[in-house]
């Protein structure tokens, strides 16, 4: 985007960042809320602006290229998205489930569900060093001009041999076509072609033609045998006047009678196709119709490039930050450092003369541990009545001194102890108002972290930048008063050390002189040493690096070649097909919780807030998410979108791909895989049908997988080594998760549960696949509509998986003569051996059972409806 475009964009975003805050300000002085519907709009309200706010100040930090002005932005982007997973967690809290439903605060703010998206791809991207990102790329980012040449001819070289397939084949087609219109002498051979020819065909009755003719038929009847069309039957056999037998008048006549005729036609088919099209824009517009998408095979990849190529220019600005820095550095030792040494000493002389003069002693000179003389500079250091005090106290007896001590410590374990009492005082208050049902927003606004550091950002920015034009700065250089500023203090705070060395030899040969004037005996100060650290808990031992002889790449390498590192197919998220639940706001019970269940489009919401915390800003996240749905549902395409949507490193160690390993050489395997996974973050490791890897009791047939075998390593080896910082996690799907043991369950910190498709979703993927696939106007408008009522039960993959095949090239191209039927699909669900059809209701049962205990928020809701119901019985008692 343009540097104009972006600038306003700031501009706007600046004031939605002021908005916000003085709303919140509001709320800071409102009272405890006892009502929780109240207290969810408010949230709701909040999170709404949140994720409008964290998705423009993601989009201003992509853009920024200015060094100062991007740290500003990175901290307001950052405050702001856990600001939001913050908001996002109350609400789940309050609704009791992983599922959030805001339509009321969307409806006031004049937007739909797809607004509340907040992956971002690439603005959340997260950017892995040059040298491993070459790796990942093999070897494309610092590659020569040479090899960029062979780079280029290898991925041309599948659209050349397809281009080579579609001419050979239209060459036969030609040579067919030719043969068949000359004549040749055998003997001779000799071609005799004329320049006009017609084609004429000779063939046996059984025979079918090698190239399909279109013929004009002169004498066909195409009269239909209906009541209907019974009058035109002998239509032709009246007798014709000839012109001779015509007068002109009648002639005349009967021409403007046809003119009229073929006027009328004319524009009554004119105006029908203008209606159609009118219709086709209106359904588009209302998402009843869609036109076939062409997607760019390199759409997203040049979107990530793009980022990285502004990365590329930041890396750029920075070196040339530093360079100025370096240089502004030099300078000023070279020019002002005599100067800035001198002004330090004579501050630090006349402050001697200040204390001699006002109390006739020299203050203690401050330790060097404590950074010496800039003590004074912050008033951190004795007034000259404090000072005076002090030596009185000197002069007092041993026992008085004992017992002043003991008085100001007694004083200092009541102030901890009063501090103590107040904080438990403060949390059993918060403890019973949640036990309550009442929220204290004032407070939690006012203590929270990520809105006091996001106020103070904005109000220092504003302070900082109100001199300063933005828009002149389109080159987007360093601001050098700034510069000079902090290499200053930093120069300042350097040589006050050293200066504060040889201050201290005069110090002592002014105490020297006064005791000599007092008739006092000198006693040299004693130097202080630092204190040692206090020893904590024993430190783990530091594991052995087995691979330390190794290179990054050969490691990468070695994975990839075993094929435990695979390449993710090129999907995002709008290859999963889906709408939200429109209705499960609107269906409350008398506790205000929602009584539906989510639909396919709410659980990519959730997805998307673990993925954020693997991308560019830190933001927590969970160690490790389970899919669990009815087999082809969509588990297998959402683990490859957000593989490809983080563009992270997708190892899987599903049973397939371990069980070649030996427990002996399963440690070298896991400390590889981590430190890969480490090394090359964002990374998924992916286990496929992860309940195999649980299983109460192995299935004989898949005994030769041996798939226990990552059974012990998953708590141990994976997840105890992915730190909270770690962009790493383990992803696991599964289509049977009852037949696992409990310990699944606490493996897996977040476990979700695919729903079946609604008619929303359903309605959606006929309407998005069958259009790429038949095109526009080759499926009549109720069909849609027809295919989702009948089908809304069946999985995804089953639906994409027929229409595939029923619609396959010879289907496809018969379209225009022979219309596609509703019934062609059924016939493939029906006719199939087994015959397809939709999960049973039993297995819904199951997987729901299952989520109810592996879910936690399903956990509390449980809770909660037992409380509930234990209550209810003590009333009626």
């Amino acid at each position: 985007m343009s540097f104009d475009f972006n600038y306003k964009f700031w501009i706007g975003t600046k004031k939605d960042i002021d908005d916000l805050i003085k709303r919140q300000n509001v709320l800071k002085k409102k009272d405890p809320i006892s009502n929780p519907l109240v207290t969810y709009r408010i949230f709701s309200e909040l999170y709404v602006l949140y994720v409008e706010l964290v998705n423009k100040l993601s989009y201003v930090y992509n853009y920024t290229f200015q060094v100062q002005k991007r740290a500003v932005v990175r901290t307001l982007v950052e405050s702001a998205a856990r600001r939001l997973m913050e908001l996002k967690n109350e609400l789940k809290n309050l609704e009791l489930s992983e599922y959030v439903y805001t339509d009321k605060a969307l409806i006031a703010r004049k937007l739909n569900p797809y607004d509340l998206v907040i992956w971002r791809s690439p603005q959340f991207l997260c950017r892995r060093p040059p040298e491993i990102q070459n790796i990942v790329y093999e070897n494309r980012i610092f590659m020569t001009e040479d090899g960029k040449v062979v780079s280029e001819k290898q991925d041309k070289e599948v659209l050349s041999n397809a281009v080579k397939l579609i001419q050979a084949h239209e060459r036969a087609r030609s040579a067919r076509v030719y043969r068949s219109a000359i004549k040749y002498d055998k003997k001779n051979l000799k071609v005799f072609q004329r320049r006009k020819f017609h084609y004429s065909f000779a063939h046996k009755a059984d025979q079918p033609m090698s190239i399909p003719v279109k013929r004009t038929m002169f004498n066909a009847n195409f009269v239909k045998q209906n009541e209907h069309c019974q009058y035109l039957l002998g239509a032709d056999n009246f007798e014709r006047k000839s012109i001779d037998q015509i007068d002109e008048d009648e002639l005349n006549k009967i021409r403007n009678e046809a003119a009229l005729k073929i006027q009328l036609a004319w524009r009554a088919h004119k105006s029908k196709k203008i209606l159609k099209k009118r219709n086709i824009f209106k359904q588009t517009l209302y998402g009843m119709r869609t036109k076939r998408k062409l997607i760019k095979p390199n759409q997203y990849m040049d979107s990530v490039i793009e980022t990285y190529r502004n990365e590329k220019f930041k890396q750029q600005l920075d070196e040339d930050f530093i360079r100025l820095m370096t240089d502004e550095r030099t300078r000023l030792l070279q020019e002002r450092s005599p100067w800035i040494m001198e002004d330090i000493s004579d501050h630090i002389r006349g402050w001697f003369q200040e204390f001699y003069d006002k109390v006739g002693d020299f203050h203690p000179y401050p330790d060097a541990l404590k950074s010496g003389t800039v003590l004074v500079l912050i008033d951190e250091t004795f007034s000259p009545e404090e000072f005076r005090e002090k030596l009185n106290e000197m002069n007092l007896s041993k026992e008085e001194k004992k017992k002043r001590a003991e008085k100001a410590k007694q004083k200092r374990q009541k102030e901890k102890e009063r501090i103590r009492k107040e904080k438990i005082k403060e949390a059993k208050r918060r403890k019973k108002m949640k036990e309550q049902g009442i929220y204290d927003i004032a407070d939690d606004i006012k203590r929270n972290e990520n809105i006091i550091n996001i106020e103070k950002t904005i109000k220092q920015y504003s302070i900082d930048w109100r001199l300063i034009d933005e828009y002149l700065n389109k080159n987007h250089e360093a601001i050098k008063e700034w510069v000079t500023e902090g290499e200053l203090a930093i120069i300042h705070r350097e040589l006050r050390a050293l200066v504060d060395e040889y201050m201290r030899l005069e110090y002592e040969i002014l105490r020297k002189a006064l005791c000599m004037d007092l008739n006092k005996k000198y006693k040299p100060p004693k130097k202080k040493k630092a204190k040692a650290k206090k020893k904590g808990k024993k430190k783990k031992k530091k594991v052995k690096d087995i691979t330390a002889d190794r290179t990054l790449e050969s490691l990468y390498e070695e994975l990839k070649n075993e094929g435990l590192i695979e390449k993710v197919d090129k999907k995002t998220f709008d290859a999963f097909i889906s709408d939200f639940n429109f209705v499960a706001d609107d269906t409350r019970d008398e506790d205000h919780l929602t009584t539906l269940g989510p639909a396919k489009g709410d659980i990519k919401m959730v997805i998307q807030e673990c993925m954020l915390g693997l991308g560019e800003f830190s933001v927590d996240k969970p160690k490790s998410l389970c899919l669990a749905g009815p087999l082809n549902n969509g588990k297998k395409l959402l683990s490859q979108i957000i593989a490809f949507e983080l563009d992270a490193v997708f190892i899987n160690l599903s049973p397939e791909k371990t069980k070649d390993y030996s427990p002996e050489q399963l440690t070298y395997l896991m400390h590889v895989v981590m430190k890969v996974a480490k090394a090359f973050q964002p990374t998924i490791i992916f286990i496929q049908d992860v309940h195999r890897v649980f299983w109460k009791k192995v299935p004989r047939e898949q005994e030769g997988l041996n798939p226990r075998l990552l059974q012990k390593v998953i708590k141990s080896k994976i997840l105890k080594s992915i730190k909270k910082e770690d962009k790493v996690m383990l992803l696991g799907t599964t289509d049977s998760p009852w037949s696992a043991k409990p310990a699944m369950r606490r493996v897996f910190q977040k476990s979700l549960l695919i729903p079946r498709c609604d008619y929303g979703s359903s309605f959606l993927l006929w309407l998005e696949v069958l259009s790429n696939y038949a095109g526009d106007d080759s499926v009549d408008d109720y069909v849609y509509s027809a295919l989702a009522k009948v089908f809304k039960s069946y999985n995804s993959g089953d639906i994409t998986d027929n229409i595939a095949e029923t619609l396959n090239v010879r289907r496809r191209m018969k379209l225009k003569s022979n219309p596609l039927s509703p019934f062609e699909f059924l016939d493939h669900f029906i006719g199939e051996n087994p015959p397809t059809f939709p999960p049973e209701e039993k297995l819904m049962e199951k997987f729901q059972k299952w989520y109810q205990k592996a879910n936690k928020l399903c956990v509390a809701r449980r809770k909660f409806f037992k409380k509930k119901n234990e209550k209810d019985k003590n009333r009626k008692k």
